[in-house]
């Protein structure tokens, strides 16, 4: 077994054991996204996407609309899209990204 493979067993393992005790939301969000990273990383793209939306919706839910969590998950997409050479939806996330980046950051900052 690959390092990919081991680590989506792991994330898997993972997701399964905070859905049965019920963990915070948030926790399982970030599973769902290191899983769609790591899906991604395979080139398995149409299940790194249906993580990344799984993820992206729960911290929506969870979080303000500017909170740096979601420009992760975007940040994320947009790796995603490149991949599938989906540029607008590409842009349309970095845009997303770029302005939740520009409310929380300083302008000096190096992730600007």
């Amino acid at each position: 077994m690959g390092n990919y493979e081991q680590a989506l067993s792991f994330h898997r393992k993972a997701l399964n054991i905070q859905e049965n005790v019920q963990c915070n939301p948030l926790e399982c969000a970030t599973t769902y996204i290191n899983l769609g990273e790591n899906s991604r990383e395979m080139k398995d793209y149409s299940t790194a996407l249906t993580y990344f939306r799984k993820g992206l919706e729960i911290r929506e839910k969870k979080l303000p609309k500017n909170h740096p969590d979601l420009a992760v998950v975007y940040h994320y997409m947009v790796k995603l899209y490149l991949s599938t050479r989906q540029y607008y939806m590409a842009m349309k996330n970095i845009q997303q990204a770029i302005k939740i980046a520009q409310e929380k950051l300083p302008s000096t900052h190096s992730h600007l």
